[in-house]
C-alpha cells in the first residue's frame, strides 16, 4: 500500500501540468494524499492509470496549436476582423519559432498577463523558464533573468525584508527610443498604456518578473486581466456551456497541489470565432481568496479536444515549497 501511495505522489509531481489543471466545479481542491488514504490498492492502480491518460491528454505539442490556427485562418466562412487575423498570425508565428533555449521577454510575446501579487502593485507578470534539458538542476533561461543579471545576482536573493526590487535602467537601455506601448484588456473594456520598469519579486515559495506600467488609463474598479502589443476585437460574453465543458476536463484527484481552475470562467471571445475564449479566475482586487489566479486562451478543438493557446497563473498556495 505504501509503495502505491509513494508511486502516485511521484507521478503527480513529475508533471508540470499537474499544478496547472487541478480542480472541479463542485468540490474543494483535493490533494492526492487525502484521496490515497481512502482507496484500496486496486483503486489506487486504477487511479494511476487514469492519471497517466489524463496527463497525456493535456500534452499538446505546438504543432497541434499551429494546425488549429491554420484551420481557423483558412476558414473563409469566418468573419475575422483584420486585427484578429493579425493577432492569430502572430500567435501562430510565436509557436512556429519558439526556442526554449532562447525565450523572449514577456512583453515581446503575443499576450502577457496582468496580476496583482498579494501586497504588491498591479503588474505585468513574467515567469522563470526552467531548462528542461537539466530537470534535476534548476536553471532559469528567461530573457528577464538574462537582462537583470547585468545589475543583480538573482541567485543570491535579497534581504529578508525585501520581496520586490525594480531596475529602471534595464528597460531604459533596451528601449532607448521609448518603452513599448500596449493595449490593456479588462473584464469589460479595452485601454492603452506604456511599460515603465522591470523588477523581480521573490518570496519563500515563488519568484516572478514584475513590469510596472502607467495605470492612468484605468478606471476605478477596472478588473485588468491581460495585455498585448496588438489591438484585439473582443466580443465580451460569458458562455456557461463552454465553462461546463472546460470543467469537465479537470481531474482533481490527479493533482499534487490545489488550484483555482474550478473558478475559471469565460468572459470574451475573439470576434469572428466560436469556441475560442479568454478565461480567468481571480478575486479582485487582492487575489488572496484563490490558490492560483489565472488567465488563459482556450479552444475547443475537433472531437472536443482541449487546446490551450495561452496560459498564465500565480501560485498563492506555495506549491513549490511542498
Amino acid at each position: 500500500m505504501l509503495y502505491l501511495i509513494v508511486a502516485l505522489l511521484l507521478l503527480a509531481c513529475s508533471e508540470k501540468r499537474v499544478q496547472e489543471l487541478t480542480a472541479t466545479s463542485t468540490a474543494e481542491p483535493v490533494k492526492p494524499t487525502e484521496v490515497a488514504g481512502a482507496l484500496t490498492e486496486e483503486e489506487m492502480e486504477d487511479l494511476r492509470q487514469k492519471c497517466e491518460e489524463y496527463y497525456a491528454s493535456l500534452t499538446v505539442h505546438d504543432s497541434v496549436r499551429i494546425a488549429y490556427l491554420d484551420r481557423l485562418l483558412a476558414d473563409k466562412g469566418r468573419k475575422l476582423t483584420a486585427n484578429n487575423r493579425q493577432f492569430l498570425m502572430q500567435l501562430r508565428q510565436q509557436f512556429a519559432n519558439s526556442d526554449p533555449k532562447q525565450p523572449r521577454l514577456t512583453i515581446e510575446q503575443a499576450l502577457f498577463p496582468i496580476f496583482r501579487i498579494p501586497d504588491q502593485r498591479l503588474g505585468i507578470i513574467g515567469q522563470p523558464v526552467p531548462d528542461m534539458g537539466w530537470p534535476m538542476e534548476y536553471t532559469d533561461l528567461s530573457a528577464e533573468k538574462a537582462l537583470l543579471s547585468k545589475w543583480v545576482d538573482l541567485e543570491k536573493g535579497y534581504l529578508d525584508s525585501t520581496r520586490m526590487l525594480h531596475f529602471p535602467e534595464a528597460l531604459n537601455l533596451l528601449y532607448p527610443a521609448g518603452k513599448p506601448r500596449f493595449y490593456l484588456y479588462t473584464t469589460k473594456t479595452t485601454g492603452q498604456s506604456r511599460v515603465q520598469d522591470l523588477g523581480h519579486y521573490q518570496n519563500e515559495c515563488a519568484d516572478y518578473y514584475h513590469y510596472t506600467f502607467d495605470e492612468q488609463a484605468l478606471q476605478t474598479g477596472d478588473e485588468v486581466l491581460f495585455a498585448s502589443r496588438l489591438p484585439l476585437d473582443l466580443t465580451y460574453e460569458n458562455n456557461p456551456a463552454f465553462d461546463s465543458w472546460y470543467r469537465s476536463k479537470l481531474m482533481p484527484d490527479c493533482a499534487d497541489c490545489p488550484s483555482s481552475h474550478d473558478k475559471a470562467i469565460s468572459f470574451a471571445k475573439l470576434t469572428g470565432t466560436e469556441n475560442l475564449y479568454f478565461m480567468y479566475a481571480d478575486a479582485f482586487p487582492s487575489n488572496r481568496e484563490l490558490y492560483t489566479p489565472l488567465r488563459a486562451l482556450v479552444a475547443k478543438g475537433e472531437n472536443g479536444k482541449w487546446i490551450e493557446l495561452w496560459y498564465s497563473d500565480i501560485d498563492n498556495f506555495g506549491c513549490s515549497c511542498l
